[in-house]
């Protein structure tokens, strides 16, 4: 409590004050040592200060507030003492009562010490908050004072008797009264000439200043425009090189008709605000057009001239159709077996290359034009021969030919064909096409597509060449049909499966003539003499003297749209039998025609035409048995 005590004796008579470097007053002044000052507060000083250090010990501060409270120490008998114990204790609500009753003077002694610690602290907290106020108050006084003694001081220097009479005695000793002043800022007023010369400097350095930026702008504009000039010939000369380049290529370009849009103007406005003109463009021709194909793409490209000049590839026209059937496609062959069961799937044994065809006729390296022409050409191709085979057998219902989710089947004799348009992003398309037994079987059915469809182009070129005829009233110009190509791929194999029942059919009759089976096989095999296809145009004299004749050429088979006819000519015994097998295109249908004949004279058993085996099988049976 002793250092308590003194902290408050130090800090009693000092208040601390703001620090100002360019007043140096005396220490005294503001320890407040001279009791001559103004300020009443530094009159009482010293009062203070001895009442401050009265208090500043805790245990004298109890002691004589029990003096005062109670009287002198001499007046104090132990029944006071008593009743105040037991007053203190019934207020606390405290039980000091022991079992034996002796526990009533331990317990007022302890609670005496107890209130008497409480007190003090509670005391020196008061004290402490008390230093504080007192504190600020002295702070808040100095710097009032110091502020006082500096206005003072600045009157002084204008009115002295006014700044002295207000000045404390010790500034008054210390500083010259007036030696603090201050000056009055006259505003400056400029010279009305030479302002007027700065005026006329200003307006020559802005006419200057324009005539600069004019001449700045100017030589921008030049030398954006001979840049921009220079680019336009590279550019000019880049896209003229590549045109050079698809002329290299053999590629047909031409001049077409573009709708080009144009700000609206006096002359017509759309609904954009805009209008439509036509204009003619270099474009380059990939599709099959003019070369007798009736598909709704013509197969045409815009010479578009892009960025740094380069040739951008654009269609023509685009249509609605188009985006449905166009696009980077290729037609799938898949052969299923069929199940033998009704309960099993169909298997999968053969596909065709499409693996292969992409890799071998798509180039995705180079990014050039010319490539991009032939790639497209190779698509168009693809999406017309499969928009054929749509419309063919959206009319072969009756001959089991379905189209399901784009995708038609056909059912063969001995298997299903499934014909697709494969997207060449599909997982299928980028990986190679596994190993299967038919898969030989399945290119061969996908070129003769391919086949088919250049022929039904050339028949479609060949009749541009036939002078137009006059049309009646009644009569219509004859349109190009559909092309055909399922019907050809299932009339061959029903006319190869007949051929082979056939022979089942003919060594049947030598088992039922005695042969044994053995014999009868060797017969089959050996002398039963098959000449298919006797009406090819291969064979035939009249397309031999053609000069574009080739041969055994497919496409000439294909082009002269001959249905295949087939004989069978077996000898057994003095008889000899004919077969003939002829197919129709229309209704996919294979009518027989049979004549026996005896080897020795010539003589004709049976000349007749049948619709079926069934029949054919029956009449020869009966004749064989009956000249045996």
């Amino acid at each position: 409590m002793g250092n308590i005590a003194n902290d408050a004796d130090e800090e009693a008579g000092t208040y601390p004050l703001p620090s100002i470097e360019y007043l140096n007053f005396n220490e005294s002044l503001i320890e407040g040592v001279h009791n001559d000052l103004p300020n009443p507060y530094y009159k009482h000083q010293s009062y203070i200060a001895n009442e401050r250090s009265d208090y500043a010990h805790p245990t004298e501060n109890i002691i004589r507030s029990i003096i005062r409270e109670y009287g002198p120490f001499s007046e104090l008998t132990e029944e006071k003492l008593g009743k105040l114990i037991k007053k203190d204790v019934d207020s606390m609500d405290v039980d000091g009562v022991n079992e034996n009753g002796s526990g009533n003077d331990v317990v007022s002694s302890e609670l005496l010490a107890t209130s008497s610690s409480a007190g003090m602290e509670k005391e020196v907290e008061f004290y402490a908050a008390r230093d504080e106020i007192l504190k600020c108050v002295r702070e808040a006084l100095g710097s009032s004072t110091l502020t006082l003694d500096f206005v003072s001081l600045l009157l002084s220097s204008v009115r002295p008797a006014a700044g002295s009479s207000s000045m404390s005695p010790h500034l008054k000793e210390n500083i010259k009264i007036g030696s603090l002043s201050c000056d009055r800022i006259v505003p400056n007023v400029p010279d009305p000439d030479e302002e007027r010369r700065q005026h006329n400097i200003e307006s020559m350095t802005f006419g200057r200043g324009l005539k600069l930026q004019s001449l700045q702008k100017s030589a921008s504009l030049v030398k954006d425009s001979v840049q921009q000039l220079k680019k336009n010939l590279d550019d000019e000369n880049t896209y003229w090189n590549e045109v050079l380049d698809v002329l290299e290529e053999n590629e047909l370009i031409t001049t077409v008709s573009a709708p080009l849009t144009v700000p609206g103007s006096s002359g017509g406005f759309s609904k954009q605000g805009s209008s439509v003109r036509q204009r003619r463009v270099l474009s380059v021709k990939y599709g099959y057009g003019d070369s007798g194909s009736d598909y709704f793409d013509n197969g045409i490209a815009i010479l578009q001239k892009g960025e740094g000049g380069h040739i951008v590839f654009e269609k023509l026209n685009k249509n609605e159709r188009e985006k449905t059937w166009g696009g980077p496609k290729i037609v799938s062959v898949k052969i299923f077996k069929k199940p033998t069961y009704a309960n099993e799937s169909p298997q999968l044994i053969g596909q065709s290359d499409s693996y292969g065809m992409l890799k071998q006729e798509i180039v995705h390296e180079d990014e050039s034009f010319v490539l991009k022409v032939k790639n497209s050409r190779f698509f168009i191709f693809e999406n017309e021969l499969f928009w054929h085979l749509m419309k063919e057998a959206a009319g072969l219902i009756t001959v089991q030919v379905s189209v399901v989710d784009s995708c038609i089947k056909v059912d063969l004799v001995d298997c299903y064909l499934q014909l697709e348009a494969l997207d060449i992003e599909s997982e299928e398309a980028k990986i190679p096409t596994p190993q299967l037994p038919a898969n030989n079987r399945a290119d061969q059915i996908i070129k003769f597509f391919r086949i088919l469809l250049c022929a039904n182009n050339y028949k479609n070129i060949q009749k541009l060449r036939i002078p137009p005829v006059a049309l009646s009233k009644d009569a219509t110009a004859q349109k190009n049909k559909h092309g055909v190509l399922i019907r050809p791929v299932i009339m061959y194999t029903k006319h190869n499966h007949m051929i082979d029942q056939f022979k089942e059919m003919l060594r049947s009759l030598l088992l039922e003539l005695g042969t044994d089976d053995a014999k009868a096989k060797e017969i089959i095999e050996s002398d039963l003499i098959v000449k298919k296809y006797v009406n090819d145009p291969n064979l035939l004299q009249q397309f031999q003297l053609l000069k574009r004749c080739y041969n055994n050429d497919p496409f000439l088979r294909v082009y002269s749209k001959m249905a295949p006819s087939s004989l069978l000519i077996l000898k057994n015994g003095n008889l000899k039998v004919w077969i003939e097998l002829n197919s129709s295109y229309t209704t996919l249908h294979i009518s027989m025609n049979v004549k026996v004949t005896k080897i020795d004279s010539g003589e004709i058993l049976l000349e007749s035409t049948f619709n079926s085996k069934e029949d054919v099988e029956q009449c020869l049976s009966w004749i064989l048995k009956q000249h045996k």
